[in-house]
């Protein structure tokens, strides 16, 4: 219960460049039954007149960020806080009803256990499909309280603030701080809840993720670890019930000879009598080189062209395959490193793995020559990537979709150097 003369809630609310929405936010906000509280703007870096518009509503609590990392915005807020109850507002999600903020208040007041409350999310006129079929399925109409795999969504959330202030949101994630945090919390005994009658109303679904790869990969690195342990107990799927295509790359190999007895022993060392190799093909320039079960594909003017020539081909194998393994043959190979690549790969949900040699770190990967992009470490729960220049040359372990598009890895890439 609140003590009198308390400052209820704090209401922070995030926005960047939401000055229409906030023109009918604030309104909504000062018609509310419960009047007892203050109003904290976390502006990112906007270029409307979303600062006018504050000013005009006598907002004096503004904060200002160039960059956006949400844990570090929220906590930076929650830090000047006096509310007893602190609730988080998207500036374009907008109270249903005059009630929404005595709901939220009564709701987390039923039980000191009840650490948040989320509350729920209605769809707007003109909400795409997608994102409508999104918050009907997550937002249902009775409430939920968790104490063990919690969900909870800072859209519209209020939180006990002795308990937040406490257990601060992780300040490096780039979104999802909100189901990070309720992971952590109710580990320590706490509940997370969901109440159905603190209504606002949104726009856009949960994801946000149709035009942005990069948060949506953000949003599955934090997710998938919750699976991991899950994953390494699926005795049921292994080798046996996966295949493979080896592809070998010899399109460098200029001597016949040698390469010859470099396939002798690389096929030796990779150990292809494995019953998951479901066919084995070597890209290169000598249509006479012969080999037991290894296809040959005259190489053409680069590796992309190769790779989708080999995806035409055999198109009616590759129904059949899962995975691609992918191996240079003119590069010094760790063989232990490609048993390693289909276990992170095939078992650990990644679409791609790849091991190379590192260059530098801190800058950005190429790719063969062909596509720069920003490497990913999935094992780095803080999801703080490290950014690496490595040479992809050596191999890799990549799902078979990608090679119809001559691909060898993908954005979301696990990179393993030797």
């Amino acid at each position: 219960m609140v003590k009198k003369n308390k400052l209820t809630v704090s209401i922070i609310v995030r926005g960047k460049n939401e000055s229409n929405w906030l023109k009918i936010l604030l309104p909504q906000l000062k018609k509310q039954t419960l009047s007892n509280f203050e109003i904290i703007f976390c502006d990112n870096n906007s270029e409307d007149n979303t600062l006018e518009i504050l000013k005009k509503y006598k907002i004096k609590k503004i904060l200002t960020f160039k960059d956006y990392l949400p844990g570090k915005i929220l906590n930076s807020a929650i830090k000047i806080a006096n509310g007893e109850y602190i609730c988080i507002l998207s500036a374009h999600c907008i109270p249903a009803s005059k009630h929404w903020l005595q709901q939220h208040v009564n709701f987390i007041e039923g039980d000191v256990k009840y650490s948040a409350v989320y509350g729920k999310q209605i769809p707007l006129p003109g909400t795409s499909i997608q994102n409508l079929i999104d918050l009907d399925i997550i937002f249902k109409d009775q409430k939920i309280v968790y104490s063990k795999d919690p969900y909870l969504n800072n859209a519209n959330s209020i939180y006990r603030a002795n308990i937040l202030k406490n257990n601060l949101f992780d300040p490096v994630i780039t979104n999802i701080e909100d189901r990070e945090w309720a992971n952590r919390i109710v580990k320590k005994g706490y509940k997370v809840c969901y109440s159905a009658k603190s209504e606002v109303y949104h726009l856009h679904g949960i994801h946000q993720h149709n035009h942005e790869t990069t948060r949506a990969l953000n949003t599955y690195n934090i997710m998938r670890n919750k699976y991991l342990t899950k994953w390494k107990k699926c005795e049921f799927i292994n080798k046996k019930h996966l295949k493979f295509c080896l592809i070998i790359n010899a399109r460098r190999e200029q001597d016949i000879t040698k390469l010859k007895k470099k396939t002798k022993i690389f096929l030796k060392k990779i150990n292809t009598n494995k019953d998951y190799i479901n066919k084995k093909i070597m890209i290169t320039n000598f249509k006479e080189l012969n080999h037991k079960n290894l296809e040959t594909v005259k190489s053409k003017d680069s590796l992309k062209e190769d790779l989708k020539f080999i995806y035409k081909k055999f198109k009616k194998g590759c129904v059949d395959w899962n995975f691609i393994i992918y191996v240079n043959i003119s590069e010094k190979i760790n063989f232990n490193n490609i048993e390693k690549l289909i276990h992170d790969t095939a078992y650990n949900s990644r679409e791609s793995s790849t091991f190379g040699e590192k260059i530098k770190e801190n800058f950005l990967i190429n790719v063969s020559g062909q596509q720069t992009f920003k490497s990913t470490n999935l094992d780095k729960v803080a999801n703080k990537p490290a950014i690496t220049l490595i040479k992809l040359s050596k191999g890799s372990v990549v799902s078979v979709d990608y090679l119809r598009q001559g691909l060898l890895v993908s954005n979301n890439t696990y990179i393993k150097c030797q």
